[in-house]
């Protein structure tokens, strides 16, 4: 089942996703794209030749990136300060200001969609925006999907720790807003095929040394202090023996811990009937 991620309701889910870019700054760096688990994995799946999407870009990292390779990116994002910013950064990116929920992209036109840590912010779901990714795409179109992963670790130690710290901090009288979901590999591939894609791979994703971003995000929602402010340059960053250990296991045991599972999908025919989601240990799904 998906796990629900709840923290404090002085953002709703969408500036809870948009809290990073904002402690960084309006120097947009693309230093992280290249220490991403799946950096070879999109290079390997986008069409060169073709255009492709971020569906909620944010300051649009990876499409300043792609674009610095060759790659025809075009950045979509509901936040004017993110698109601002990203045109700071690169003046002559093509960014559209829209909702990822109601695109305003022609049906058929894209070549590939990227979506990172994008969908799972709808307490509705993700379905409504699966079902737009697939209608922009054209057909056997390519999409990127990045979602946060309930992973064993998450399932086993920290989604029990967090509930009780939900708990006491509701005691407390503190208010709580839903922030985001995390999702198991059976139901993102459950999501995707019901939105009519097929699916081709799926990885692991986290962040290679000095950073790390599932291990991070799960101390950071356990021991957050809402008063004090983050400073950028601790972003993803666990110090001392802490961070050593993360390090390690993301390298040796990535699907343990990883904090995002990534799936490559492509567009096929009209969206069907709700497909039964496979068992948690099904064969390939074990991760």
């Amino acid at each position: 089942m998906a796990y629900k991620v709840y923290l404090f309701d002085a953002l709703n889910a969408v500036e809870w996703s948009q809290v990073a870019w904002k402690l960084e700054g309006r120097k947009v760096s693309t230093d992280d794209c290249l220490i991403e688990l799946i950096h070879d994995v999109v290079l390997e799946h986008l069409p060169k030749d073709g255009l492709i999407v971020d569906a909620g870009s944010g300051v649009c990292r990876w499409p300043i990136y792609l674009r610095g390779l060759g790659y025809r990116v075009v950045g979509l994002e509901f936040s004017h300060d993110a698109c601002t910013i990203a045109r700071e950064n690169d003046p002559n990116l093509e960014v559209l200001r829209g909702d990822v929920m109601n695109k305003p992209i022609k049906t058929d036109s894209v070549d590939a969609v990227m979506s990172l840590g994008v969908v799972e912010h709808n307490e509705a779901g993700p379905m409504d925006a699966l079902h737009e990714i697939h209608r922009i795409l054209k057909p056997n179109g390519v999409l990127i999907l990045a979602v946060p992963y309930n992973n064993p670790w998450r399932r086993l130690v920290m989604n029990p720790l967090l509930d009780f710290m939900t708990a006491k901090r509701r005691r407390s009288g503190w208010k709580l807003g839903f922030a985001e979901y995390r999702f198991s590999h059976p139901e993102v591939q459950g999501f995707l095929e019901r939105s009519g894609f097929r699916i081709v791979s799926a990885h692991p994703n986290d962040l290679r040394t000095p950073k790390n971003m599932g291990l991070w995000v799960d101390y950071n929602n356990f021991f957050m202090n809402p008063f004090r402010q983050l400073d950028p340059q601790d972003l993803f960053i666990l110090p001392g023996l802490k961070g050593r250990i993360a390090r390690a296991l993301v390298r040796y045991v990535p699907w343990l811990v990883c904090g995002e599972v990534i799936f490559v999908a492509r567009k096929q025919g009209s969206v069907g009937l709700p497909l039964r989601v496979p068992a948690e240990n099904s064969p390939g799904n074990s991760h």
